[in-house]
């Protein structure tokens, strides 16, 4: 597995203590099937994913059909949403680049809770706890996954390992491109679970990987947000 060796590099604290965050960065190089972390304990703690699942939603829709194709547009119906960005009508990767919170709760709702545990179990994704409601357990429900677990998923989406169709991999994968250079490609996704408090703070990801030449590095990066100050740290 990816992250069969992984070490800890502490001197990458001073970037968290800079900033007065608590938080885990871990980094897998493809080719030697390395990673390092600057916090081992917390590499293996597992978090709710929030909008990083997404990520495994949309794969399990395209698979379902619920989601029929990378066309298929998801039509707003015209009731306010928590952000405006969400308030139109947005095709599969519109909806993954503004993380479109409604649209992804509409769909796990189609995929119903049978079939949403089967694609969690054969994804080895998190603790594969779905309570807490099919249209929420992975916002503020049971579901949690650890900062190597998101690599490991990653990885295994990357090389189209995942129990699903190669095309609908491709198709998420291509949904996912955050930064695209000369150089190099970012495919990635932040999730965002609330604020919280200072006794029990939220979490703020960032995941993904990048294809430089012919290296992969997947990453996953999760902090505490007690302060909506800190956000943009991430």
């Amino acid at each position: 597995a990816l992250a069969g060796s992984i070490t800890e590099n502490t001197s990458w604290n001073k970037e968290f203590s800079a900033e007065a965050v608590n938080g885990v960065f871990v980094l897998c190089k493809s080719s030697s099937k390395s990673c390092a972390t600057n916090d081992l304990a917390r590499a293996s703690k597992e978090y709710l994913p929030a909008s990083t699942f997404k990520i495994p939603n949309a794969i399990i829709g395209l698979e379902t059909g619920v989601i029929k194709n990378e066309h298929q547009v998801f039509k707003w119906d015209g009731k306010p949403r928590a952000m405006k960005q969400w308030e139109r009508d947005l095709t599969l990767r519109g909806a993954i680049q503004v993380s479109a919170v409604p649209v992804f709760q509409q769909i796990a709702r189609e995929v119903g809770e049978v079939r949403m545990q089967k694609y969690l179990k054969k994804f080895s994704y998190g603790n594969q706890n779905i309570s807490g409601g099919i249209d929420k357990f992975w916002l503020e429900g049971q579901l949690r996954i650890s900062a190597v677990n998101q690599v490991e998923f990653l990885e295994s989406l990357y090389l189209n390992k995942l129990s699903a169709s190669k095309e609908n991999q491709l198709i998420v994968k291509e949904a996912l491109v955050t930064e695209a250079a000369p150089e190099y490609l970012v495919h990635s996704k932040t999730g965002f679970s609330g604020v919280g408090t200072e006794s029990n703070p939220g979490v703020a990801w960032w995941v993904g990987w990048v294809e430089k030449e012919t290296e992969v590095y997947f990453f996953a990066f999760n902090m505490d947000i007690d302060n909506e100050s800190k956000l943009p740290l991430r």
